[in-house]
């Protein structure tokens, strides 16, 4: 039988394979018959331990703006509203495209 630190070597190695395969959880998963509860238990233990005091990191997301947006980004800001994941924060605006970000909330999920 393994140890706790045994399982959290596969696993972050098992973890890696998935992120370098470019693949998305569902479909990595699938293909090696790994169920995804299992692969995202996993996925936040070893989280927890890479960042043990569950402090708070943020990532710089760059947007790129048509004159149309700038003009919407520069107008009244009270109505934005925060979504914090996996100790990510990320602002939306009032005026935010649905599709986009449903996009940008797998690709969370996945981190």
């Amino acid at each position: 039988m393994r140890s706790t630190a045994e399982d959290l070597l596969l696993w972050k190695q098992i973890i890696n394979k998935r992120t370098k395969s470019g693949m998305s959880v569902s479909e990595w998963c699938k293909n090696n018959e790994i169920s995804k509860g299992k692969y995202h238990y996993w996925n936040h233990k070893i989280s927890e331990k890479q960042n043990p005091d569950n402090e708070m990191t943020f990532a710089e997301i760059t947007p790129i703006l048509s004159n149309a947006d700038e003009a919407l980004t520069n107008s009244d800001k009270s109505n934005h509203f925060q979504i914090f994941i996996k100790n990510i924060k990320v602002t939306v605006p009032s005026n935010f495209n649905q599709t986009s970000l449903a996009g940008l909330m797998k690709v969370l999920q996945e981190l």
